[in-house]
């Protein structure tokens, strides 16, 4: 990249945290260290389900756990809100990998507390803290009673998630879980505007006012991690069409 370029990405992503709320971006090139910029990336937010990436990593790296067992949809939490569960007959039953891939692809809340309930809410903790993620922590679950206002308890932090990601990125054993969020259903924000060669692995999470997104981004021209928090946002504004532009912007200059 040049330099003239290098001085234009860090004026759109600065122009980009500076909208109305409370805004973090990182930026990382995947191939030159120096290629990155960093604003409000150590800011605590309330991760929403952008946490759900970290409990699907400690699931796979339980020692105690065999992601072949066969959870019945009968056992599974009923929830007053959507599920793609619906779609199976209560006695079928679903591997513990299979949640973890209904967790990541499209955010399943009861999927989430089959396997949270699974690997055990502490191990996740000391999952996180033993991975350098210290200031991710994990208060409460998805079970309905949690979701909403309590679940502004669970916090990360821009560096964190990349630390998050970079580990799915890099380690083999991780594979499976970066071709789920490659999988993800829900590209309004950081996929959206970008080409359909472009490979993005990426998880969002959503609360009143919270508009997340973390991705890794790989093409022919480009390959970089790209993270996105913000709460606080004016109520009524379309950030996720706000999102997609900006992941536009980024993806041309990091393309050249």
């Amino acid at each position: 990249m040049t330099k003239p370029a290098l001085i234009q990405l860090n004026a759109i992503c600065h122009s980009f945290a500076e909208r109305p709320g409370d805004i973090s971006v990182l930026l990382q090139s995947s191939s030159d260290r120096l290629l990155s910029v960093s604003i409000n990336a150590a800011r605590t937010f309330p991760s929403a389900s952008l946490v759900k990436v970290a409990i699907a990593c400690a699931a796979m790296e339980a020692p105690h756990l065999d992601l072949t067992t066969r959870i019945p949809v009968a056992d599974l939490d009923e929830t007053f809100y959507c599920s793609i569960l619906q779609a199976f007959d209560p006695d079928d039953a679903l591997t513990l990998k299979a949640l973890i891939g209904l967790m990541l692809i499209v955010s399943d809340n009861a999927a989430t507390t089959a396997i949270l309930d699974a690997v055990g809410l502490d191990r996740v903790n000391d999952w996180l803290q033993r991975n350098g993620l210290t200031d991710t922590q994990i208060s409460v679950g998805f079970d309905d009673a949690s979701l909403g206002a309590p679940l502004r308890a669970n916090l990360t932090t821009a560096r964190d998630c990349y630390k998050l990601l970079h580990k799915v990125d890099t380690e083999q054993h991780l594979a499976e879980l970066k071709h789920m969020l490659r999988n993800n259903l829900r590209n309004e924000r950081i996929p959206k505007l970008l080409p359909d060669d472009a490979k993005i692995a990426h998880k969002t999470g959503t609360l009143n006012g919270l508009m997340h997104d973390i991705a890794l981004i790989e093409s022919p021209d480009a390959a970089y991690a790209l993270i996105i928090l913000a709460d606080g946002l004016p109520d009524g504004h379309d950030f996720a069409s706000d999102i997609a532009r900006f992941s536009k912007q980024v993806y041309d200059l990091m393309a050249r």
